[in-house]
């Protein structure tokens, strides 16, 4: 079953406490609205709400235009296409590799790109040689002058759509997590582990969130090695008495 649309339930929560004489503001709201539906968070929830409402028909043509909005072959891009520009550039990775971009667009007024807004640059395939494997997707990447986020992800899917594993750095920091502002070539991975009853698997890197430049260079995919492990939750509640900082 689709999630239904997360921005009017924090409306509709928001207006409904006010009635009552209390207020919250649009992003408490949110972030409420994510738990009450499950997720971790905001960013969470707005990333499966773009990919369950992004349309369902062919991808993009690569190479869609000689000055942008390009993209290599197997991979298409969904998001918020009005805030943030994509482009293919050669020769713009490491060591002279090609580079996927993206990029808020310069037209934007500031405060305009919410969290939640992004765009991530993809791809799908069958799940089926990856059951009962855990399974890493991972890139090198780098922001210039960035207020929002880059990172990879990836999830499982069954039938019907419905979210089976997916990480997306969320629940890292540091060294680990998403990265921003202005930063040199850094590697970033995510895993999971493909449950039996998956049909496909997506991943991809993604940019949003906020204004900048963020480019990805270097992907690959396939069965977890080394220290890659699928992100753990923890068995307890930790740190109720809020006395320790992060």
């Amino acid at each position: 079953m689709q999630t239904p649309n997360p921005k009017m339930m924090a409306r509709i929560l928001r207006d409904g406490l006010a009635q009552r004489h209390l207020t919250i503001s649009h992003a408490t709201a949110l972030e409420l609205v994510a738990r009450q539906l499950g997720y971790s968070d905001w960013n969470v929830l707005a990333a499966r709400h773009e990919q369950e409402t992004a349309p369902s028909g062919p991808a993009p043509t690569p190479h869609a235009g000689a000055t942008g909005d390009r993209l290599p072959d197997g991979w298409f891009a969904s998001g918020r296409a009005d805030l943030f520009r994509h482009d293919l550039l050669a020769g713009a990775g490491p060591g002279g590799v090609p580079a996927v971009l993206i990029e808020s667009r310069a037209s934007q007024p500031i405060g305009t790109i919410k969290p939640g807004d992004f765009v991530t640059i993809m791809q799908r395939i069958s799940a089926a040689r990856y059951r009962g494997k855990a399974v890493s997707f991972r890139a090198r990447m780098c922001c210039n002058d960035a207020t929002g986020s880059g990172r990879v992800w990836i999830h499982a899917r069954g039938h019907g759509g419905e979210r089976l594993a997916f990480d997306n750095l969320g629940l890292k920091r540091g060294a680990a997590g998403p990265i921003t502002g202005t930063t040199g070539w850094t590697r970033r991975s995510v895993t999971i582990a493909v449950p039996e009853a998956a049909v496909y698997i997506g991943f991809g890197v993604l940019f949003g969130s906020g204004t900048g430049s963020f480019r990805a260079a270097e992907l690959s995919f396939g069965l977890a090695e080394g220290d890659e492990h699928p992100q753990e939750l923890p068995e307890t509640p930790r740190n109720l008495d809020l006395g320790q900082m992060a």
